[in-house]
């Protein structure tokens, strides 16, 4: 890691972040991410704050959460926000859309799983039970 005043140029940032340059770049136009610092060359420099800052974006998306929600977690993060509350708010939100993904999730399981098992008692293209529900407008009985 980068030591708390050194700052390193974006390559070698989103190396140490887990991600790519243009990632960083996205972070800092969508507002996850200051605005960088610049040598007089014009070079992005980045310090472990900032990466500390994309791990914490990276591990919030491995979770399912948006762009949106992951601000709203960095605003609290960074204590603009002190309500513990505020945090439960917005990963209780998450935990119903998941469990709604699922039920969703499920239910195509099963209709896909049902289509999947009329389709392998037919031997011919013709009559397929797959192509027949698409065709027929999603009916899937």
């Amino acid at each position: 890691m980068t030591e708390n005043n050194t700052l390193i140029q974006t390559g070698k940032a989103a190396d140490m972040a887990g991600v790519n340059k243009e990632t960083l770049r996205y972070y800092e136009r969508n507002g996850l991410l200051d605005v960088p610092k610049r040598t007089t060359a014009g070079y992005r420099m980045y310090g472990s704050k900032d990466i500390e800052r994309v791990k914490f974006i990276k591990n919030a998306q491995s979770l399912g959460f948006s762009l949106a929600e992951i601000k709203s977690l960095l605003d609290i993060a960074d204590g603009e926000i002190t309500n513990r509350e505020d945090v439960r708010k917005v990963a209780k939100l998450k935990l119903e859309t998941i469990e709604e993904q699922i039920e969703q999730l499920q239910s195509l399981r099963s209709v896909l799983s049902n289509l999947v098992q009329k389709c392998e008692s037919e031997s011919s293209i013709c009559n397929c039970p797959i192509i027949e529900s698409f065709s027929n407008g999603g009916t899937y009985e």
